[in-house]
Parts: structure tokens; C-alpha cells; sequence
């Protein structure tokens, strides 16, 4: 049978053809995913560069993410603070004395002075009023004078180191210097209510001839006052023992401690009653 030619020319053309086509270009896998590190900051991401043409049609559309729109820029600080400018400027006003609700408009000095001297004059007219009632309730509750006197008689042969008087307990008259062995002076001279009233006498005497030698005397006694009058009242201690001087010679002496007292009353001295001193100038009545 014979061989066509056109036949053998068409088989042999095509396996030349096949050769002759180029080969696909195997596809390369995506890059891998790197997750963000949460210790590191986060990195401010960079556009990739563009792929080629050839490596566009491989990796597909994943491989070309269409770039993040740049985020807007937040408001800097610099407007906060002119925020705080203006609120700043505000208080500013508001700090203006003349802006203040409690900077009204006040009285003069001068009117001010003179108020607080008008209620100075009142208070102290008050006063002087207050202690002239005062004093006239006291010589209504106080109205006997008493007066009171100590005297030592045998100071030649005895020093007497203290002396004290206490009317109803409390002390009137103290002294360590002797005074009462050198007059018959007045101790206490004040003012008691009427009644019962109780009087301490108290002396401690040293031997002049022997200080080794010594006495305490100490007497009480209960006087009564009466209204309307004075009450007098004369103490005299003494020591008329011997035992002093007697002891050196003989070893043997006395002790003659004691204290009399005269009590009477008087005719009540006339004292003019405290007056309360005239208002002054421009004292409101």
C-alpha cells in the first residue's frame, strides 16, 4: 500500500511542536505567616514591592493584599492644652477680687472703728454696773468686819520661829520672822458672813537661852459673828516655863505654854458703798 506523504509530515510536525512549547513554571508556595510578637512593640508595617507579572499570575490575589487605608492622625495634645488655655484664662477672671460675690462693697474704717467703740463703752458701763451690785450684795452677805491680832508676851526668854492663823481652815496670816513678838499689830482685818466662825492659832517657840528647847502651841477657837457690827478678836501667846535656863543649872524646868483670847464686838466702821463711774462720751444708754 502505498505511504502518503502528507500523513508522515503531519505526525512528524506535531511531536516537534510539543518539544518546542515551553513548560509551565512550577508555583512556589506562600511566604508563612509571622505572628506579632506581644512583648515587642508592634512594628509600623511597610508596603511589600510589587510582584511581577509572572510571580502576580502564581501566588493569585492573596499574595497582592491591596494596602491598608493610613490611619488618621489622633488629636495631638497641643489641642488639649489650648483647652486648658482657655479654662485657665477663665479661672483667671474668676480670681478677680471685684469679680467675687463676697467682695460687696463693705462700710468705711472709720464707721467700723466707731461701732466696735460704741459696744466697748456699753460693755464696760455693763460691767461697772454689775460689780456695784456685786459689792452691794456682799455687804449684805458680808457685812461684819472681823479683825484679829496675835502678840507674844514672854519674847525675853523665848523666840517665837513661826506664827500662822487660819479662819475656817484657810490660811490668813503666816510669818517666820518673829513680827509678833515685836508689837501688838493687827494679823487679819477683812470681812466675814454673820455667824459661826472657827480661828486657829498656831506658834512655834525656841528656847533663847537653850535652842535646843522648843514648844508648839496651837489653839482653836469658835467666835460668832453679828450683823451690823465689828468683831474684835486679841490672842496672846506665851511660854512662862523656865526649863530654858533652869536645865543647865539644875536639870530639871517648865513648860507654861498657852494663849489667851479676848473676844467682842464694835460699832460697825461706816464705809461709803462703791459708786459706778459716770458713762462716757458717746456711750449708748
Amino acid at each position: 500500500m502505498p505511504i502518503r506523504w502528507s500523513s508522515v509530515a503531519l505526525f512528524a510536525v506535531v511531536p516537534a511542536l510539543a518539544i518546542a512549547a515551553p513548560k509551565p513554571r512550577p508555583k512556589k508556595p506562600p511566604p508563612p505567616v509571622k505572628k506579632p510578637d506581644t512583648a515587642a512593640p508592634a512594628a509600623t508595617p511597610t508596603a511589600a514591592p510589587p510582584a511581577t507579572t509572572d510571580e502576580a499570575e502564581d501566588r493569585g490575589p492573596a499574595a497582592n493584599p491591596v494596602p491598608a487605608p493610613a490611619p488618621l492622625p489622633a488629636s495631638t495634645p497641643g489641642g488639649g492644652a489650648g483647652g486648658s488655655s482657655a479654662g485657665g484664662g477663665a479661672g483667671g477672671g474668676s480670681a478677680d477680687p471685684a469679680a467675687r460675690p463676697d467682695a460687696a462693697d463693705k462700710p468705711a474704717g472709720d464707721s467700723d472703728v466707731d461701732s466696735l467703740r460704741q459696744e466697748y463703752l456699753s460693755l464696760r458701763d455693763e460691767l461697772f454696773k454689775s460689780r456695784a451690785r456685786a459689792n452691794a450684795v456682799a455687804s449684805q452677805l458680808y457685812s461684819t468686819r472681823i479683825q484679829i491680832k496675835l502678840t507674844y508676851t514672854t519674847a525675853r526668854f523665848y523666840n517665837p520661829a513661826k506664827a500662822a492663823i487660819r479662819l475656817d481652815g484657810a490660811s490668813v496670816y503666816d510669818d517666820a520672822g518673829g513680827a509678833i513678838a515685836g508689837d501688838d499689830g493687827v494679823r487679819f482685818d477683812g470681812y466675814v458672813a454673820p455667824g459661826r466662825h472657827l480661828i486657829t492659832f498656831h506658834v512655834e517657840a525656841t528656847g533663847k537661852d537653850d535652842d535646843s528647847f522648843t514648844s508648839t502651841t496651837e489653839s482653836q477657837i469658835v467666835v460668832k459673828a453679828v450683823a451690823g457690827k465689828d468683831l474684835l478678836i486679841a490672842a496672846k501667846a506665851r511660854d512662862s516655863g523656865d526649863i530654858a535656863y533652869e536645865w543647865k543649872r539644875s536639870e530639871r524646868g517648865s513648860y507654861g505654854l498657852g494663849i489667851d483670847v479676848a473676844v467682842r464686838t464694835a460699832k460697825a466702821v461706816e464705809t461709803a458703798p462703791t459708786a459706778a463711774p459716770p458713762p462716757a462720751k458717746g456711750a449708748k444708754k
